[in-house]
């Protein structure tokens, strides 16, 4: 029984992270809260400069938080009630889903990076990375060739919108011929 206590406490404790007593005290019902609420809080952060939060940021930081230790309690208690066997192979099993989930996290950041140099060369946005990263290499370009094929075509009709707008008229204003209108007169006067 002892062990049990002590995995289920050492999994709660893991779960927790620093809270300050005043983030958590409960405040008195109608003082210092706005008519929406939302009561202010304060940290001074190392730098000196002070950040706001607001109670529904840390009501549900307190709720992940909550989540979190629950969680790691019922872990805790599934395997303090397994016998040494079921044990190491649930270990072995995490274990491998850990690794597992690393993979693909190192899989996923090379097709990026990847993705990142097919979008240099096809002179994509890169803002447009997540967007466009498919399951593989083959299917990230045939994304992003599709993309750039409707995005090159976006940009050319909104250039052709604005172009296409009122064309200016041939004089400067002022009823004095412009000077393609001079050029051309001058030409006309020699051919004649």
């Amino acid at each position: 029984m002892g062990n049990i206590t002590e995995t289920v406490t050492g999994a709660a404790a893991a779960a927790t992270t620093d809270i300050r007593p005043e983030d958590t005290a409960p405040k008195d019902a109608g003082a210092g809260q706005d008519t929406a609420g939302a009561e202010q809080k304060t940290a001074d952060s190392g730098g000196g400069a002070e950040k706001t939060y607001d109670q529904a940021y840390i009501d549900r930081l307190l709720a992940e938080q909550k989540t979190a230790r629950e969680a790691a309690v019922a872990e805790a208690l599934k395997v303090a009630g397994m016998d040494e066997g079921s044990k190491e192979a649930y270990k072995k099993e995490q274990t491998e889903k850990r690794l597992a989930e690393r993979e693909a996290d190192i899989a996923l950041r090379e097709l990026k990076a990847e993705a990142r140099d097919v979008l240099a060369q096809k002179d994509v946005p890169s803002e447009f990375l997540n967007v466009l990263v498919g399951k593989d290499l083959n299917e990230t370009i045939a994304n992003v060739d599709a993309f750039k094929k409707q995005f090159d075509a976006a940009v050319q009709a909104q250039v052709e919108k604005r172009i296409a707008g009122k064309t200016p008229s041939g004089g400067n204003g002022g009823g004095a011929p412009s000077e393609a209108n001079a050029i051309a007169a001058e030409i006309d006067k020699y051919l004649r």
